[in-house]
């Protein structure tokens, strides 16, 4: 048996990109003057000049120039002290009972790999697939994602399909952006799903673990607090 599982939204509240510029942001303060170069392209993006990918690429710029050893090293504290703790425990118990029945689990994110590859490594998936972020000694400004882009909707296909997965079992995610992902499954669950997005995938299971996220999370994140 074949288990998908997105990551944020899925496994754990909030947006992982928002949840790691925070903590940059706490321990790199002045990094915030580099956010500003991410507000023209917050326009542009408005003005639908950019697409997300290349808005996320933007908004990577509190990362900007950081030397790979210390990113790393920020990663590897992210997850273990703001991620792992956070994980819904239903949807862990959930990927618990997949890998003890001998399940192939595989997280798929549009997260970049910078801390989703570690996410996997922590709770043991069989395969993990983020967006690749490619990146030299230091973190370039927009950093280059390689072919086929964002790891988002039918680009999970493409990279599932690399690693000799074109079909599963059951999905999970919160997202009506996996509906291509879910199209490849015979099962879904959704996690705390929007109705317009419950309605388009009927008989779907339905979990809603409580959310806990501070107020004005996305601001606080982007301001570090």
């Amino acid at each position: 048996m074949t288990a998908l599982f997105d990551m944020d939204g899925t496994l754990f509240p909030g947006d992982s990109q928002l949840r790691f510029c925070r903590l940059v942001l706490r321990r790199h303060g002045l990094r915030r003057l580099y956010l500003l170069a991410v507000a023209p392209c917050g326009i542009l993006r408005a003005l639908h000049i950019f697409n997300t990918e290349r808005m996320k690429r933007a908004f990577l710029a509190y990362a900007w120039g950081m030397n790979m050893s210390e990113l790393h090293r920020l990663c590897e504290d992210f997850v273990r002290q703001e991620i792992i703790p956070a994980i819904y425990p239903e949807v862990l118990e959930r990927l618990r009972a997949h890998q003890q029945a001998g399940d192939v689990t595989v997280l798929c994110s549009a997260s970049p790999d910078w801390w989703t590859q570690i996410v996997g490594r922590e709770l043991g998936f069989t395969h993990t697939i983020g967006t690749p972020v490619k990146n030299s000694e230091r973190v370039p400004f927009m950093p280059h994602i390689p072919a086929p882009g964002n790891n988002k909707g039918a680009n999970k296909l493409t990279r599932l399909a690399a690693i000799g997965i074109p079909h599963a079992d059951i999905g999970y995610t919160d997202s009506a952006a996996d509906l291509p992902m879910l199209s490849i499954c015979d099962r879904a669950v959704l996690i705390n799903p929007r109705a317009a997005f419950a309605a388009q995938v009927p008989g779907a299971e339905v979990l809603t673990p409580p959310i806990d996220l501070p107020r004005a999370f996305v601001l606080r994140c982007v301001l570090g607090c």
